[in-house]
């Protein structure tokens, strides 16, 4: 019992990590709080459904061209809509709710309304310390651990994430060093979205892929998010775990409603004594 916990837990918190990171890159930079990541994850999983059963592509291929596709549309995305609101809070919510529902529409058009599964290239099952535990679980740990540990190495020592950290910190300072916070803010929104797919993806081999399938991923990022601290990458990864492992504890023994539903009240709480999150700025 305890080795399954803790295997649902790793895999529900590196899923919401890889979501929830993206969101706090982009309201780092931009000071937009993106209410389309869920989309993003969404047309991950899609895109990659379509390119294995129409296309013919193997699960690699397919999620190799699903990421790309979804971190192109992403940099599309804030060219076009997000950097307009570059700084203004409320305006920004307003567009990314606005293209939250634009982008489910065209999920719905593109996908209808049925539930599908994305085949994972790894069958069976392994037993650990008495756990049985399906390959496509592993894949998502393995996977995720290795994106998340690569994005905290991009962020801390690559001149690029040096100039995302520093545009963070204070973009006119970042501009007047000669950074170019256009570009940045391009190449966070597609990383950021990128993630998403990503997630979207691995999710996908385990649960069904639908045109809202985002929703509830959203809503753990958001949480997240907040625990966290907003525009803390390394507050989100820590608040993951632990919601991660709040709700797969929960839900094993009370069920997933009242998991949610304590994941809620811990946020609420954070909003209450503690706005900033645990290492966000004040």
């Amino acid at each position: 019992m305890t080795a399954q916990l803790i295997i649902n837990g790793l895999v529900l918190s590196l899923t919401i990590a890889l979501m929830s990171a993206g969101m706090t890159l982009i309201f780092g930079i931009l000071r937009v709080v993106n209410f389309a990541h869920g989309e993003f994850y969404m047309f991950g999983a899609v895109i990659a459904f379509f390119a294995m059963n129409r296309a013919g592509m193997g699960y690699v291929e397919a999620s190799i061209m699903a990421i790309a596709t979804v971190g192109l549309l992403g940099w599309v995305a804030n060219r076009l809509v997000f950097r307009r609101f570059h700084g203004k809070l409320i305006e920004g919510c307003i567009a990314a709710i606005a293209l939250s529902i634009g982008f489910q529409q065209v999920g719905w058009m593109i996908f209808g309304p049925h539930q599908q599964i994305l085949t994972s290239p790894l069958t069976g099952s392994v037993e650990i310390f008495g756990a049985i535990v399906t390959m496509d679980r592993l894949l998502i740990i393995g996977v995720a651990l290795v994106v998340i540990l690569g994005l905290a190495w991009f962020i801390n020592s690559t001149k690029m994430g040096k100039a995302m950290r520093a545009v963070q910190q204070d973009s006119e300072a970042a501009l007047t060093l000669g950074i170019s916070v256009n570009r940045v803010a391009g190449l966070t929104f597609g990383i950021a979205t990128a993630l998403a797919a990503l997630a979207g993806t691995l999710v996908g081999t385990v649960y069904t892929v639908y045109p809202t399938m985002g929703m509830l991923p959203l809503t753990f990022a958001f949480i997240v998010i907040i625990v966290g601290g907003m525009g803390s990458v390394m507050g989100a990864f820590i608040a993951a775990f632990i919601i991660g492992f709040q709700h797969s504890l929960t839900s094993t023994f009370w069920g997933p409603q009242f998991a949610l539903g304590l994941s809620l009240g811990l946020a609420m709480l954070m909003l209450i004594f503690r706005p900033r999150g645990l290492m966000g700025h004040a």
